[in-house]
């Protein structure tokens, strides 16, 4: 009788395993992220796509990138966010600065931000002395 019960355990354990999406669905991904990397489309050490992949591959990747990546920032949803962060901040710094000089203009008289240009330059002889 204990052979029976036990029986009727394992039928009901894989018939929980079969309706439970979320433990198949997982291991779909895996098995995806598997099937890419012996394809040479996967970053194994990043654990994400390769870089410079095109069409399909690409798509492919991408896909199963976003499977197990739920990350809600914006530059770590992209396998290329990395890059983007960077290229983001530079032109954030140099959008500061250009800020910061047409304020520094506009706020500043010319007198005042070109003293050295605007000075009293006076004679001081060096044009007697070089004849």
């Amino acid at each position: 009788m204990s052979g029976l019960s036990q029986a009727g355990r394992q039928v009901a354990r894989i018939a929980v395993r079969q309706v439970s999406s979320h433990s198949h669905d997982s291991q779909a991904v895996w098995k995806e992220i598997n099937r890419l990397g012996s394809e040479g489309k996967w970053d194994n050490v990043n654990n994400m796509p390769k870089m410079f992949l095109f069409g399909n591959a690409k798509q492919e990747a991408t896909s199963a990138y976003r499977a197990i990546n739920k990350d809600p920032d914006f530059f770590r949803q992209s396998p290329y966010g990395q890059y983007l962060k960077i290229v983001w901040r530079l032109a954030l710094l140099f959008g500061i600065i250009k800020a910061g000089t047409v304020v520094y203009d506009f706020a500043i008289p010319e007198e005042q931000r070109l003293k050295y240009k605007y000075r009293n330059h006076g004679h001081h002889g060096h044009d007697e002395a070089h004849h």
